[in-house]
């Protein structure tokens, strides 16, 4: 669910208001909504995005932090007051720093005391304050040497505040939320990790467990050689970095192997808005003989990509990109519900799971010495076939069961014309008009949206 269409639990009102009117947080700007709403979100580039940078970087020299990547979530986590965020789902407050045992940490503790301690339910000090006192348990779990000094329980919680806790470790913690400054007011995402899985799609704990395999290429139905590309990604993980997509698929654009390296903080505050850098990045890969965008999105992308110019004209591009997408997959869901599966299936890209990719000599920065490329052909290539099909068609239903499918924002008649001619086309079995039906739809969609380049946008949204 998008957080602007969320409802506020009432507990993350209560903080909203508690932050806004604190101190710490005095000079940094926000609006309100008629209904006395605070709007909790700006992006960077929009008009009150660009004050509240300011802020934020003012907040870092005051605190004499280094501006350099990394520093927005330095000032937020040393000026919130409480170091407890509120999560707008489901109301729960957690911890900004890095005391929640992760996945692993977590799955090691309940295994090793025969416990079921569950993510984000309790942090790390009081899960030790929990369990027998059988301190060289704890110190294979933290992988401490028998020479370590940790003699009680209290030199064990010491230890972990200060190597782990107060240097934000990723080894063997995460935070209850993640940074998100300076968008969001008080630089954190708004849904805390208790919900994150829940409430965005790419951090279902189904992908999350085979993020080697990027579900969301089928999601959004991208073009592009997802299996190249997913392996390519799984290397930088192994760096503890986030592979970036230049070009976001939420957008329309192909899942490819090319990506910029980020820490996973920096990947998601960037979300899916592109930057002109990034644009412009894009175009050059193109310039180059590269396939940038997924074919039912390269008819916007044609029509705007050159009129950008600036951070500003990116987000707008961003936007009318996503609504474009949008309204691809409304129309997939559509010759679906009639009927007309079989149709949509050429354009999966299904026989890139016969392949498998290494890359030699990987470097953190995203080079390597050359690609090697694996044929494959067995059960779990046919079993990768059948699950993507599965994502792809129930990301469809989605659209169709869920209300999701806003047909009628598009406004010219001409579409709703097509559309019927389409459906007449695919009930002959003339699946080759068919093709070019779709593509006249497509190219129709694009142009209205063009015709939108010069509106001034909502930005915040």
């Amino acid at each position: 669910m998008e957080e602007n269409k969320r409802k506020n639990h009432s507990n993350f009102t209560q903080y909203q208001e508690f932050i806004v009117s604190h101190p710490n947080y005095a000079g940094l700007p926000f609006n309100r909504k008629e209904n006395n709403e605070i709007v909790w979100v700006a992006p960077k580039i929009t008009d009150i995005g660009k004050l509240r940078d300011i802020w934020w970087q003012n907040q870092a020299k005051r605190l004499g932090i280094e501006i350099k990547a990394g520093f927005y979530v330095k000032v937020a986590v040393a000026i919130h007051p409480t170091k407890k965020h509120t999560c707008q789902i489901c109301g729960r407050s957690l911890s900004i720093l890095y005391v929640y045992p992760n996945v692993k940490t977590l799955k090691k503790i309940n295994q090793t005391f025969q416990t079921n301690f569950q993510p984000f339910e309790n942090d790390i000090f009081e899960i030790i304050d929990a369990l027998p006192n059988e301190l060289d348990k704890w110190k294979a779990i933290f992988k401490l040497t028998k020479n370590t000094q940790i003699i009680d329980y209290q030199s064990l919680k010491n230890y972990l505040q200060t190597s782990q806790v107060d240097v934000s470790s990723k080894s063997f913690f995460s935070p209850g939320v993640m940074s998100n400054a300076p968008d969001r007011f008080d630089g954190f995402h708004s849904d805390g990790n208790c919900c994150r899985s829940k409430s965005d799609k790419g951090r279902h704990k189904s992908n999350l467990q085979r993020y080697g395999q990027d579900r969301r290429v089928y999601e959004n139905w991208a073009d592009g050689d997802w299996k190249q590309a997913d392996r390519l990604m799984s290397m930088f993980r192994k760096f503890g970095l986030s592979a970036d997509h230049i070009g976001p698929i939420s957008l329309g654009f192909c899942h490819r192997p090319k990506f910029h390296p980020l820490t996973r903080e920096e990947n998601s505050a960037k979300n899916n808005r592109m930057s002109f850098a990034d644009v412009q990045t894009l175009r050059a890969d193109e310039k180059n003989g590269e396939q940038v965008v997924s074919w039912h999105s390269k008819y916007i992308w044609d029509n705007l990509k050159n009129k950008v110019q600036n951070d500003a004209d990116a987000l707008k591009l961003s936007k009318l990109m996503r609504l474009n997408l949008h309204w691809v997959l409304s129309i997939f869901a559509l010759i679906d519900e009639k009927g007309f599966r079989d149709f949509l299936v050429q354009f999966l890209n299904l026989d890139y799971s016969n392949y498998d990719y290494k890359f030699p000599d990987f470097q953190p920065d995203g080079t390597f010495s050359e690609i090697i490329k694996i044929e494959k052909k067995g059960k779990n290539q046919e079993n990768n076939k059948e699950r993507y099909l599965r994502i792809a068609f129930e990301s469809l239903e989605e659209y169709k069961n869920k209300g999701n499918r806003r047909v009628a924002e598009w406004k010219d008649a001409t579409t709703n014309q097509l559309l019927t001619e389409l459906f007449e086309l695919l009930e002959k079995t003339q699946k080759g008009k068919a093709k070019e039906k779709l593509n006249e739809i497509l190219q129709n969609l694009a142009q209205e949206l063009t015709q939108d380049w010069e509106k001034d946008l909502d930005l915040t949204e």
